[in-house]
């Protein structure tokens, strides 16, 4: 029986949630106008400074030891062999390099963030991953790894990767084709199937490890053919005996960002707004930036990475920098490329020159970009060269790459990618829902519900400029948008809960910055059912970092909050506190844990278990659990091969569960469940109502890459001493199914809703399940909802998600907004 209604909540007053703009490429609709005199050949006086912030430099592509190839020893022995590039390592060498932010991309894992030598006092920290197994794609900005599953028998082979950015774009991350000549360009040069996928927010030109030349081809192939992204570079850095050559920072990946916070960084490399330069010295390495005015005001508005809407014959001017560029020549090329030679050449004679060029739009999309070429160091010689000849080498010296920028677009509208291997068409149709927060074209995302005395409450988290929001909403009264974190720009993960007028919201928060990353646990507390609020509460924030919060309401009414901690030298673990009855916090997952500082001589020996994703469920009469994952079972917790042999990949996962106990404060093991030969994460918790706990999972195979995600639950009926045999819900192989969510509804049944990927038009789906003591899981109800739908959070009756559904475009439209439908009772 399915569990969603088409029943529209039709006692919600909906109103658009306005948020501003934030760092998305800019649009710019115009009509045709006069504009000066023809052609300057002679550099113009240094203009004022370029709007839209500051270039923030780093290397979007570094590795380490939790990588299965991430040192020399285990790259040329094997996975067990020792490690000598440790998290530490590689953050220590890239603050060495002047670099301003960072990524950790290891191989399809998120484990390095577990790791707590992952912090800096000097860089910003991002969260990063090289994803999948063919092509490979740093993501930049995900809250967890980036599945990449199997590709459904008879599907074009990209399809998967389909999936794959659609799942970063539901998070606002940025998703990137790494060293794109390795899969997505045969050798003579021409696209394979892979580079059908649409909505790239930038691809690796210039990889210190590959060919920037074949990359730099493939991206300009992708423009000619309507693909709208940027560009980065990457030192691809494994090996710490390459640090002078080809270390973090080798070459330089600029984004221009409002300010060196992370949304920032990902909403400038999700625009584009990129470049890329050689590292040999930092102070002295040429920088180019293209800019664009189609208003002949003086105002250039657009910046490389930015499409430019305007009716052909617009006549614009393209205003081209170059700093450092003393001894190069610069090259502004028109597409469709370096096919056709260089569109305009300049030999820079100082420091710091501009230049200026007058063109006019075209009927058909245009683009133009920027590139530096000649004599360099050995920070402008690909490593790939290093075992060639040395007249090969010498035959690049003069000529060598040292910067390039992303390109600005030009067009009428806006361009549709021509891809090989088109996507199916959306066959969504209206599925009922409501918009109940967010606004077109912009982020909003994570969801969180809840129902108390008949009335809804929404908590989510919104992106303005540079900035990430938790917003509530009282879905009754014509209640307005309230962001509950006013005084910051980083709050995240909202979660909420509430008992007859009691309403609180938990969140993650780092207002007091993210160098180094101290995230802390907040909290709001509404005592009349959502009208208004009380202060802030700061309950946890340590030298170290608190995150992840989850929230529900006790018996008496006090809210008990969950969430994840790490310190210096500790393991992440599971911390649990009811306000206002415990008087500090409780680690419920440290009992049983063995931890190990490394051994010298090997950085990966080191053994952290990590307790994380945590998640509280309170029953009708009082009883509390928690649940988590936790890889303590692990060969070796957190790596990706053994000295005792070839280890999981990725970590055998489990779901450990714990319950509050009869003694106040005590919380007792509920029991572990899972498979040791399967990664089960992400749980959900909530108790039936006639007293059972019931768990749901997302689970796969011990392999990184190429294996689907399913739904896996347990249920228990005597508070976790006993389970039953974990078993998969509404289970399709060929299909993705992850991130379940799961809610008590008033008849005692519990429902479960997850994202997954069995639509025939490849589009990520709510899946909806019900659950009875009586007849166990019923049967699977998709909900066909338009566009992309992710992240799913219910509460007695109601479900809210993530939607794209009035995204205009598959490229480069942020619109997500939440939605909200009844369910079935």
């Amino acid at each position: 029986m399915g569990v969603w209604s088409t029943t529209r909540v039709l006692l919600l007053t909906i109103t658009a949630l306005a948020v501003s703009a934030c760092g998305e490429s800019t649009t710019v609709e115009i009509g045709s106008g006069p504009i000066g005199s023809g052609p300057d050949p002679t550099p113009t006086p240094l203009p004022s400074p370029m709007p839209k912030g500051d270039w923030i430099i780093g290397d979007a592509h570094v590795h380490d030891d939790h990588s299965a190839d991430g040192s020399f020893f285990r790259q040329v022995i094997d996975q067990g062999a020792v490690g000598n590039v440790s998290v530490a390592d590689q953050i220590a060498q890239g603050g060495r390099m002047g670099l301003q932010w960072m990524p950790l991309t290891d191989h399809r894992t998120y484990d390095q963030h577990y790791d707590p030598l992952w912090k800096s006092d000097q860089l910003l920290l991002i969260p990063g991953e090289e994803a999948n197994g063919s092509p490979h794609a740093t993501v930049h900005g995900a809250i967890d790894t980036i599945v990449q599953g199997a590709n459904p028998e008879g599907a074009p082979e990209f399809q998967r990767l389909q999936w794959s950015v659609w799942d970063a774009h539901s998070q606002n991350a940025s998703w990137t084709i790494a060293h794109p000549e390795e899969g997505s360009y045969d050798e003579d040069h021409n696209p394979t199937v892979l580079a059908s996928v649409v909505g790239i927010d930038n691809v690796e030109t210039w990889n210190r490890g590959s060919d920037p030349e074949g990359e730099l081809d493939y991206a300009e192939n992708r423009w000619n053919a309507g693909f709208r992204f940027g560009i980065v570079g990457g030192g691809d850095n494994h090996f710490r005996e390459l640090w002078l050559v080809a270390g973090p920072g080798m070459p330089y990946t600029g984004v221009l960002a409002q300010d060196l916070s992370e949304r920032a960084l990902l909403d400038g490399m999700r625009s584009g707004h990129t470049r890329i330069n050689t590292s040999e010295l930092r102070d002295l390495s040429p920088t180019v930036t293209l800019q664009a005015d189609f208003q002949n005001d003086g105002e250039y508005e657009a910046v490389n990475g930015d499409e430019v809407f305007v009716p052909a014959g617009t006549p614009g001017r393209l205003r081209i920098r170059i700093e450092h560029g003393t001894g190069t020549q610069l090259l502004l090329y028109k597409s469709p490329g370096r096919s056709t030679g260089a569109y305009q050449t300049y030999v820079p004679l100082g420091p710091d020159m501009v230049y200026e060029e007058d063109i006019v739009a075209e009927a058909d999309p245009t683009w133009y970009r920027l590139e530096a070429r000649g004599p360099g160091g050995i920070a402008a010689i690909n490593t790939n060269e290093l075992p060639g000849s040395l007249l090969t080498l010498l035959e690049q010296v003069p000529n060598q790459l040292r910067a390039v920028s992303a390109p600005i677009f030009i067009s009428t509208v806006p361009a549709d990618p021509r891809a090989e291997v088109p996507i199916p068409a959306d066959q969504g149709v209206d599925d009922g829902a409501v918009i109940a927060l967010g606004e077109i074209g912009r982020y909003t995302g994570f969801p969180s519900v809840a129902v108390a005395g008949g009335v809804t409450h929404l908590v989510s988290e919104v992106h303005a400029p540079a900035c990430t929001q938790v917003v509530y909403r009282r879905m009754a009264e014509g209640g307005e948008p309230i962001d509950l974190a006013p005084a910051s720009c980083s709050a995240r993960f909202p979660k909420i809960a509430a008992r007859d007028s009691d309403v609180w919201v938990a969140w993650q928060d780092e207002r007091a910055g993210q160098i180094p990353r101290r995230p802390a646990v907040y909290l709001r507390h509404s005592s009349d059912g959502g009208r208004s609020w009380g202060d802030e509460i700061a309950l946890r924030a340590i030298e170290g970092r608190a995150e992840r919060p989850d929230i529900a309401i006790t018996a008496s009414g006090r809210p008990v909050v969950v969430w994840q901690e790490i310190g210096d030298g500790k393991a992440f673990d599971i911390y649990a506190q009811i306000v206002g009855e415990d008087a500090a916090p409780v680690n419920v997952s440290a009992d049983g844990k063995t931890v190990q500082a490394p051994m010298p001589f090997d950085t990966r020996s080191a053994l952290y278990p990590a307790s994380v994703w945590p998640c509280v469920a309170v029953s009708a009469d009082g009883r509390i659990a928690v649940a988590f994952q936790d890889n303590r079972d692990d060969l070796d917790p957190l790596w990706t091969g053994s000295s005792a042999g070839r280890g999981t990949d990725p970590d055998d996962w489990q779901i450990r569960v714990m319950r509050r106990g009869d003694d106040a404060g005590a919380w007792l093991s509920a029991g572990v469940v899972g498979d040791a030969a399967r990664a089960d994460r992400h749980p959900a918790l909530a108790w039936s109502g006639d007293g059972r706990m019931v768990l749901a999972w997302d689970s796969k195979v011990l392999e990184s890459s190429g294996r689907n995600l399913s739904i896996q639950s347990a249920v228990s009926g005597d508070d976790g001493v006993s389970w039953s045999m974990p078993e998969s819900v509404a289970l399709v192989p060929e299909a993705m199914s992850q991130y379940p969510s799961l809610a008590a509804q008033a008849d005692g049944s519990v429902v479960a809703a997850w994202y997954d990927s069995r639509s025939a038009d490849w589009r990520w789906r709510i899946v909806t399940a019900r659950y009875s003591a009586d007849a166990g899981w019923g049967d699977a109800a998709l909900i066909p909802s338009r566009g992309i739908n992710t992240w799913p959070a219910l509460a007695d009756g109601v479900l809210t998600f993530a939607s794209t559904r009035n995204a205009a475009r598959l490229q480069r439209d942020r619109t997500q907004q939440i939605a909200m439908l009844l369910l079935n009772r």
